[in-house]
């Protein structure tokens, strides 16, 4: 039912830490594939249209894609969430960080990706009235 190559194929080329931006193109791709089962059954999939939804955690912003990451952690794969480094990071006395900043500002440069806002659509309702 559910397109698993699609998200899979994103994972791939994304870096091994994923950040916002990394998450909302992930969910995108899965929101598009989610929406087209979607109107193929009649009814909204949310909660039963993937492996990865039995740990879906609504509260997040991009529930699909945090919960599709930590299935294919469980699966071993070896990819993190920023959110999960920052939090360790903040367990680590200040100290030990300052280290480790160091040594990943001597490492390569880290290259940032650019999200392109998409142009707002709109949609121009009209009424149609008969002529007496």
């Amino acid at each position: 039912m559910w397109n698993e190559n699609a998200p899979l194929e994103l994972l791939k080329e994304l870096p091994a830490v994923l950040n916002e931006a990394n998450l909302a193109r992930l969910q995108q791709v899965i929101d598009i594939d989610k929406f087209i089962n979607s109107s193929e059954m009649g009814y909204d999939l949310c909660g039963q249209y993937a492996p990865f939804c039995e740990g879906c955690d609504k509260t997040v912003q991009f529930p699909c894609a945090v919960s599709y990451v930590k299935m294919k952690q469980a699966q071993g794969m070896d990819i993190k969430l920023q959110s999960e480094v920052e939090e360790v990071l903040s367990e680590v006395p200040a100290e030990e960080v300052v280290e480790e900043q160091a040594v990943v500002e001597e490492s390569a440069p880290v290259e940032e990706e650019t999200v392109e806002e998409q142009p707002k659509k709109y949609i121009r309702i009209a009424i149609a009235r008969r002529r007496v």
